[in-house]
């Protein structure tokens, strides 16, 4: 396998461990791991996984992903910085890209829009994929279209437009189709004449959400999704923010701050964060991601969601 990917074109390594590329800093060896930076590369990657009919994962960032302390035995793909393409008011870029440097780079160039997630890790695709968001705004309600690689019978391109995307709170088609992934994505954004201004506020915005989140330790980021308000919930009606109840209210009213299990720990500066207290196993947090699911859910009658995925586990 490793010849047939330096024959394409790519450089390829076995038993890469996965901890040195998550922000969780947990997670078993790579049976084989390849970069690619580009579309092209993208797609030979995969199609070399569906001729040695290997399993494969897409890992970008690093964060929002729990990976087993076995690892993942078939091809990772790990996306990094591609190229961007200014064309009117509509920017093209690779999935691969981080996502927070892409939208500084809009509004460098003048474009408003993106800023809400100027401060949310991780990348272009990623951000899409989960349609991440903030202050009642997400990534797809900028997008115009995405070229996603399927994988099914033979490996093909896609284009996919906004409406065939399917994005709503923290969902796209291509949270439901993990062999559609996505390769390319077209934002149509607006001219902002205060565009410049806005970096100031992100830089504060940033300052202050380190300020309230647990970054001493390693996490993956938001643990569970914030849980969407309805007639249902009017019990807490006023714990609901732009039409959601944050998650963290339901685990800190649960009392479940500072629960441990193993090198896993509720953090105590924020409860919808489970980190990585020193030595935590991949099993000790889905173990505690369980708990706090099934405390909250005894108490107020609400399921909460896992925001991370957690990839290579049994029966999961």
């Amino acid at each position: 396998m490793i010849e047939e990917l330096k024959k394409i074109g790519l450089e390829a390594r076995e038993n890469v461990a996965l901890r040195d590329y998550t922000t969780f800093k947990i997670g078993g060896p790579a049976k084989f791991f390849v970069v690619v930076n580009n579309k092209a590369n993208l797609f030979k990657a995969l199609q070399a996984a569906k001729k040695f009919n290997l399993p494969f994962f897409i890992l970008g960032g690093g964060s929002n992903v729990l990976i087993a302390d076995r690892g993942f035995n078939g091809l990772v793909i790990k996306l990094q910085e591609g190229e961007v393409k200014f064309k009117g008011n509509q920017i093209t870029v690779f999935a691969g890209n981080n996502w927070a440097g892409f939208v500084r780079k809009t509004i460098e160039a003048g474009f408003g829009g993106l800023e809400f997630g100027a401060n949310i890790p991780g990348t272009v695709g990623g951000a899409v994929f989960g349609n991440a968001g903030a202050y009642g705004k997400g990534a797809g309600d900028f997008v115009e279209s995405a070229e996603a690689i399927i994988v099914d019978d033979e490996v093909r391109l896609k284009i996919f437009d906004k409406e065939e995307c399917q994005f709503a709170y923290r969902e796209s088609i291509f949270k439901k189709h993990k062999d559609w992934i996505i390769a390319e994505l077209a934002f149509k954004l607006e001219k902002d004449e205060k565009a410049a201004e806005k970096l100031v506020q992100i830089q504060r915005e940033y300052s202050e959400r380190r300020a309230k989140q647990p970054l001493d330790f390693p996490s993956a980021g938001s643990s569970f999704k914030n849980v969407l308000y309805s007639d249902e919930l009017s019990p807490f009606k006023e714990w609901q923010q732009y039409g959601k109840i944050p998650a963290a209210r339901f685990i800190e009213e649960a009392g479940l701050k500072g629960a441990k299990i193993g090198g896993a720990m509720v953090s105590g500066k924020h409860a919808n964060f489970v980190v990585n207290a020193g030595g935590a196993s991949a099993d000790d947090v889905a173990r505690l991601i369980d708990l706090v699911k099934t405390k909250v859910r005894e108490k107020f009658g609400v399921q909460l969601e896992e925001e991370v995925q957690l990839i290579g586990f049994r029966n999961r």
